[in-house]
């Protein structure tokens, strides 16, 4: 039996694909009729385990090898895309195709093992109580190196506009996600959290008003700066960190397992937003960009110090108040992004430097 990462033909048009299983899996996702071609082929099944098994190996076994965490990484974004298409799209059929979800199971669990293991995550303190954990929280966030990251200090004081317009192409996936990642914190939600989420969800949405939803202030800064966004919003710009912190929020979005998880994910982001992004407002007013063209980021700068407090006092303070066994999995979402965001930051900052 041939290995899908060596030989790859494709089920459809009788041509091969690329070697890459990201693009392999894609190309399945992408198909209408998949669980009659894992029917047709039973033996494409064990390939694609197989083919899973040995990226995976590759990316967190002792090759730690960058180019299988990208790999792995973006089938698992493919994965969780079946989330987001139209409903109308083929990837929407194959949402819960059970090859699917056993291929982005075997990968979930692998990378969380691995980041748990080798990642530096000081433990929940023996002191925490419900009443405290949103303090030690706070002072998780303001020990790490995350939250001062020299990246805003070179964006700030010395990026040129060339090296801006690839951060906002690069900031660009995550930021136009964020409106579905507050809209999948609501559901299920407890009830004396929801306010809370839904004050999120108003400012996240332009408080009604179409121009000033985050998504068209975020678009409209681009048009601004001369950068058209592609299909994919600049998803092929990232790295395997940035597809790491990309796919964190949608682990605990999509998985009910790990939905604390995202919790303390998204507390983190609102936490880091402000200083960051008024290094940024600085570093951009500095070549020239105006209030107006700012206005994704400075509304930001208010708005997420209140979504901190508000997250941390309205939503986490209740959450682990009912259930205290909730602190751990909120605790581990806080440092998985705190960790991610870190390693992107430091990629990030390499990749700008070498920007003429």
């Amino acid at each position: 039996m041939e290995s899908i990462v060596s030989h790859k033909p494709t089920v459809i048009s009788g041509k091969f694909l690329p070697a890459a299983l990201d693009e392999y899996i894609c190309t399945l996702l992408g198909t209408m009729h998949l669980d009659a071609i894992f029917s047709h082929y039973p033996s494409l099944v064990a390939q694609l385990t197989e083919a899973v098994e040995t990226e995976l190996n590759l990316a967190y076994g002792v090759s730690n090898a960058d180019n299988s965490r990208k790999i792995v990484q973006k089938t698992l974004f493919w994965l969780y895309q079946t989330a987001l298409v139209d409903p109308l799209a083929p990837e929407s059929k194959n949402q819960h195709n059970a090859v699917m979800v056993t291929l982005r199971t075997m990968i979930e669990k692998s990378w969380l093992a691995y980041e748990m293991q080798n990642c530096f995550m000081p433990g929940l303190p023996l002191t925490v109580s419900p009443d405290s954990f949103s303090q030690h929280l706070q002072q998780l966030w303001l020990n790490h190196r995350a939250a001062e990251h020299p990246l805003y200090d070179y964006l700030q004081h010395q990026a040129s506009k060339t090296q801006l317009s690839y951060f906002f192409k690069c900031d660009s996936a995550l930021n136009l996600l964020f409106f579905d990642l507050i809209a999948m914190a609501m559901v299920g939600a407890r009830q004396d959290t929801r306010s809370e989420l839904s004050r999120n969800m108003w400012d996240e949405s332009g408080m009604g008003s179409d121009y000033f939803t985050h998504v068209n202030l975020y678009k409209a800064l681009l048009t601004e700066n001369q950068i058209p966004l592609p299909e994919d919003n600049y998803v092929h710009l990232l790295s395997w960190q940035g597809l790491s912190g990309y796919n964190l929020f949608l682990l605990g979005g999509i998985n009910r397992e790990h939905y604390f998880k995202l919790v303390g994910a998204l507390a983190m982001t609102e936490l880091l937003d402000p200083s960051h992004y008024q290094k940024l407002v600085c570093g951009s007013k500095r070549l020239g960009m105006s209030d107006q063209q700012l206005h994704y980021y400075t509304e930001h700068i208010d708005v997420d110090v209140i979504h901190a407090n508000g997250w941390l006092q309205n939503v986490i303070t209740p959450i682990v108040a009912l259930t205290p066994a909730a602190m751990t999995e909120i605790w581990i979402g806080a440092n998985l992004r705190l960790s991610s965001i870190d390693k992107y930051y430091d990629y990030l900052l390499e990749k700008i430097i070498k920007i003429n």
